[in-house]
């Protein structure tokens, strides 16, 4: 049986294989390099913005949670509007929450009627 749209499979895997590979190549040397603690936290020694600066090293923790997927959406679209992570934006908000509630900033808001 031919191929219908005369590609040449061997060709393309070939090519797609190198571009694997490059990428995977180009994302690990953009990689920081991991070292954790006694607690099971990861200090990033080489952690980079999209700048290029390096950030101050400091151990982090990876945090799971679950939110509706309303919330998520709502989220996603910042992200892309930002061009930025989730996590980043995660990062933020967690850190806003832990000022109010710790008193160094004040948040008042009135809720929606």
């Amino acid at each position: 049986m031919g191929n219908k749209n005369n590609w040449d499979a061997d060709a393309m895997k070939g090519t797609l294989i190198s571009d694997m590979e490059r990428e995977v190549r180009d994302g690990i040397s953009g990689m920081a390099t991991e070292e954790r603690g006694a607690g099971g936290e990861v200090a990033m020694t080489s952690q980079q913005t999209e700048q290029g600066a390096a950030k101050p090293t400091e151990p982090t923790k990876g945090v799971q949670t679950y939110i509706p997927m309303s919330m998520y959406r709502r989220l996603n679209d910042i992200k892309l509007t930002r061009r930025e992570n989730i996590a980043t934006l995660v990062a933020q908000a967690i850190e806003l929450w832990l000022d109010v509630q710790e008193g160094k900033i004040s948040c008042s808001f009135l809720p929606p009627k």
